[in-house]
């Protein structure tokens, strides 16, 4: 991409987009955060598992040397001779194993909200094209990354080289010594080795990360026309808007515009849903549901109900359970009549005057019905 459109770039990411990003696998990610790890793990591994282990091989391989003679140079003498080794090197090589890997794991984890994104192992020709490589290697991005690969490589090799310098002076390097000392030398060596390793790694690797961090909001910065053209696709033609309004006074109408306006109650979500609520002491056995809605029926609702002043009570868990387990024109069901009591006692005291005109209303309206009837 050119300058001018870097340049361009002004606004911060929305949702949508970082949600797209993300799900492309697209993150801001160091790799030495995992090698860091990694030999985290491992020098756990050895710190808690690897000395006894150690002992053991080293009482093996003391055994082995001091029965040469008794083994026996064919091919079932050999075999379980390689067995017996392979084994005692497995119980310390499998745990380092086991380890890195849940460690690598984590890592990766931590750095992607361990989020699984298939389009990572989705086949891509663009990876295979040698002018986008060539690109990414002698570009800007192919030096910084260069420079990060040459630290690590002078500083693993400055760790290995200060390592040797420390352990110059033990005795297994001029003098003999008994076999028992060969695995303690060398869990030693391995442990200050891996200590200063990840120590110079988590250095490099905060760094890196912090580098990554930068570049990949860059990235994910938007120019204005971006934002603009996202807005429009969010919202919705004055075409289906309408429809959608028509459909909802069309539930509406069938549940009954003027049962809402009589209602007790409407209790919210407080935007989801809304869901009307009537009780007539020495009529109704328990409150009915007289009309629910979500989104936009329930926001029709709530404007009939602030037309006629019915009260609304906004409790989110009563109004999704009347929501998903009320039927309109039946009582609300056995488990909800508490909740709901207490919500209707709290309304009768606070909105008393609406009350009185309420009966007004209802007896006009049951007046209206039988003339209509007659």
């Amino acid at each position: 991409m050119s300058d001018v459109d870097k340049s361009t770039k002004t606004e911060p990411p929305t949702e949508k987009k970082l949600s797209d990003s993300r799900s492309k696998g697209q993150f801001a990610k160091a790799p030495e955060i995992s090698m860091t790890f990694t030999l985290l793990a491992g020098l756990l591994v050895i710190l808690f598992f690897a000395p006894g282990k150690a002992l053991e091989l080293s009482l093996f391989a003391k055994s082995i040397m001091e029965n040469l003679d008794s083994i026996t140079l064919n091919h079932e003498g050999v075999v379980n001779t390689l067995g017996e080794s392979y084994f005692s090197l497995a119980n310390i090589v499998i745990p380092m194993l086991v380890g890195c890997f849940f460690a690598a794991f984590i890592a990766e984890g931590l750095q992607t909200g361990f989020r699984y994104t298939p389009k990572v192992i989705n086949p891509d020709l663009n990876k295979f094209n040698p002018v986008t490589g060539a690109k990414k290697i002698f570009g800007i991005k192919g030096l910084k990354t260069f420079l990060i690969d040459f630290l690590k490589f002078l500083g693993i090799g400055i760790v290995v080289l200060l390592t040797l310098l420390v352990f110059l002076d033990d005795p297994i390097f001029y003098a003999p010594i008994p076999l028992q000392h060969v695995p303690q030398f060398i869990y030693e060596l391995f442990v200050v080795m891996f200590i200063i390793l990840v120590l110079m790694l988590a250095v490099i690797a905060i760094i890196n990360f912090i580098i990554k961090k930068k570049e990949h909001e860059e990235e994910m910065k938007m120019t204005k026309q971006e934002v603009k053209d996202e807005r429009k696709a969010k919202e919705v033609a004055p075409e289906i808007k309408s429809a959608q309004r028509k459909k909802a006074m069309e539930l509406l109408g069938s549940q009954g515009v003027t049962d809402v306006s009589t209602a007790d109650v409407v209790v919210t979500n407080p935007t989801h849903y809304a869901v009307a609520l009537k009780y007539e002491k020495g009529m109704d056995n328990a409150p009915i549901v007289i009309a629910k809605g979500e989104n936009l029926l329930a926001r029709r609702i709530k404007a009939i109900a602030i037309e006629y002043e019915v009260p609304m009570v906004e409790n989110k868990p009563v109004a999704q359970s009347l929501y998903a387990l009320g039927r309109v024109g039946e009582v609300i069901p056995l488990e909800l009549y508490r909740a709901v009591a207490e919500i209707l006692a709290n309304v009768y005291k606070k909105h008393a005057y609406y009350f009185h005109r309420l009966k007004a209303r209802r007896l006009l309206a049951r007046g209206s019905s039988k003339r209509a009837f007659v």
